[in-house]
């Protein structure tokens, strides 16, 4: 059995919020984030996207695994 995935149009998008705070939300992926500021929510999101894909590459490893 052969799999694999295309990633296409894989968007994010940056929402500034009422209370001037931001939240970035890639729904494709499923990994969102906020920030008091611009810079923080990148920073917040990044580090939720890198998690979020070491759990998948966790996921991907151990199904090849068995």
């Amino acid at each position: 059995m052969r799999m694999s995935i295309k990633l296409r149009d894989v968007r994010t998008r940056i929402i500034k919020e009422k209370d001037g705070s931001y939240a970035i939300a890639c729904s494709a992926l499923g990994v969102y984030s906020v920030g008091q500021t611009l810079s923080e929510a990148r920073k917040n999101f990044e580090e939720a996207l890198e998690l979020h894909l070491s759990a998948v590459r966790a996921k991907a490893i151990e199904a090849v695994a068995r």
